[in-house]
């Protein structure tokens, strides 16, 4: 079994995990990821195999069992004289060093997360002993004195912040509160997703993803916990730097090809850039009501004894190269509080304008993202897109009521909110990155006479923030047709 180790999580010397997948170029057209090798079975007891030896008859159906590891035992009065207390829930005990008040909620929030994993992922079969899954964790503000201790051998080395071996984790303590959280259920998550045998262990991408998808978190007033939500705000998500990192690798170099992030290598995760990019499209694929119920459905190898592989290019075969492309368009927009169910493309082609009599109408909706318009667009014909209508693009403090020209007093990506924009997606996307023209904006307003330098179907959308989608209304009402030879303005799309 490959056993991850993860953060800021660091792959212990001494684990003995499968080769990682080999590199894909980043091109939306690399060949499918590498097949992993089918998952070990337990093996059977001494006493089972002497029962099958010695009978005739059809053997018995296998008992599935959970590999058992040694659990250490220590010595809790002399922890606790030297200030390592000891906290225990069902499904977790947990060593550590700081505050009583800050560790005590620990244990019943990794049980609350245990149920979550669970109800995704399925429930892990007993261990021989017919026990349930219990972990156990130090949490360390002083390394050294857990290392004195005898609760952290040599061979434990943290690289970053956390490591995780078996049903094993350590991790340093965090400066805020949520961070801990965070950090302690980024390790549970690896050490129930290694506790059996499964065809996910062998993809980094894969378990760094989901551990990063399961650690954010909300909790209520009444201490009800949900996972799995996408980050709303910086203040929320204390410590949860990933959508910064996104953001400064796509203004550097763009965002990264799916093939890119999957092709990751154990190496890669010493830098928190690649953890962002797991999670980024774990959440995407988790979140996206299209390809949501395939991907989760890579979840159930976690707990089963299925021989199928984790093979993301054959899970999306039918539509890869349309979420390919949909990966991108969110990957290069996406910020805390980004909607992805508001924002969800239609990537059918659209028809020449001759097919629709040479004149097309549609309405743009101010509380979503790109909208087709049904129109291929042809490179080098001049066509005169016209706007008209009022849209609400706030409501606090007041409505704030916008016309497709837009409202002066605020910008977003450099054209004021409430502005018609528009963009071009050609079929087949460009070889080049960033894969995709849909990134290239162009500002429409009122009026806008267009030759475009590519081809392909034309897309519009009321221009906000990513994030501020659900609290707009109205839509603008949007006629193109082939051009005249009045000229008010003219932009060229590249």
């Amino acid at each position: 079994m490959a056993l991850l180790a993860l953060p800021g999580c660091t792959k212990s010397g001494a684990d003995a995990g499968a080769a990682p997948p080999p590199r894909q170029k980043e091109s939306r057209r690399a060949k499918p990821i590498a097949k992993t090798a089918r998952s070990p079975k337990p093996s059977a007891t001494a006493e089972e195999s002497q029962t099958v030896a010695a009978s005739k008859s059809p053997a018995a159906p296998e008992r599935i069992v959970r590999p058992t590891f040694p659990v250490p035992h220590h010595d809790d009065r002399r922890l606790a004289d030297v200030g390592i207390r000891r906290y225990e829930s069902k499904h977790l005990i947990l060593y550590t060093d700081i505050d009583p008040e800050l560790a005590q909620p620990l244990p019943s929030l990794m049980d609350q997360l245990y149920a979550a994993w669970e109800d995704y992922f399925g429930p892990l079969p007993p261990d021989a002993e017919g026990n349930d899954f219990q972990m156990i964790g130090c949490i360390m503000a002083d390394r050294a004195l857990f290392r004195e201790m005898g609760l952290m051998k040599d061979e434990i080395q943290i690289a970053l912040h956390g490591i995780s071996r078996n049903q094993l984790f350590w991790m340093n303590d965090q400066p805020a509160d949520y961070s801990r959280r965070h950090l302690m259920l980024h390790e549970g998550t690896h050490c129930f997703m290694t506790a059996f045998p499964n065809p996910t262990n062998q993809f980094v991408w894969y378990m760094e993803g989901m551990a990063d998808l399961f650690r954010s978190h909300v909790t209520d007033e009444s201490g009800r916990t949900t996972f799995r939500v996408f980050p709303r705000d910086r203040e929320s998500s204390e410590g949860l730097g990933w959508l910064k990192l996104i953001d400064q690798d796509v203004r550097s170099s763009g965002p990264k090809a799916i093939e890119a992030v999957t092709g990751q290598r154990p190496a890669d995760y010493f830098k928190y850039n690649a953890y962002a990019w797991s999670w980024a499209l774990c959440v995407f694929l988790d979140g996206h009501p299209r390809y949501r119920d395939r991907f989760r459905r890579i979840g159930s190898l976690v707990t089963s004894r299925s021989d199928a592989t984790l093979e993301l290019q054959q899970v999306f075969q039918s539509d890869w190269n349309d979420l390919a492309e949909e990966w991108l368009v969110f990957a290069g927009n996406v910020c805390y509080g980004y909607d992805i169910e508001r924002t969800v493309l239609d990537l059918h082609p659209g028809k020449p304008l001759s097919q629709a009599g040479g004149r097309a109408t549609v309405d743009i909706a101010a509380d979503r993202g790109w909208q087709s318009s049904g129109i291929e667009v042809e490179r080098g014909k001049t066509y005169e897109i016209k706007a008209s209508g009022r849209c609400v693009v706030a409501t606090e403090p007041k409505p704030w009521e916008s016309e497709p020209q837009g409202i002066s007093f605020r910008y977003h990506a450099g054209q004021p909110v409430g502005m018609l924009v528009a963009a071009i997606r050609s079929v087949p996307p460009p070889e080049k990155p960033p894969h995709t023209t849909m990134l290239e904006v162009l500002p429409v307003g009122r009026l806008l006479r267009l030759t475009p330098a590519i081809s392909g179907t034309l897309y519009f959308r009321v221009n906000d923030f990513w994030n501020e989608l659900a609290d707009n209304s109205g839509s603008v009402q949007v006629t193109l047709e082939e051009a005249n030879e009045k000229n008010p303005r003219k932009v060229d799309a590249q």
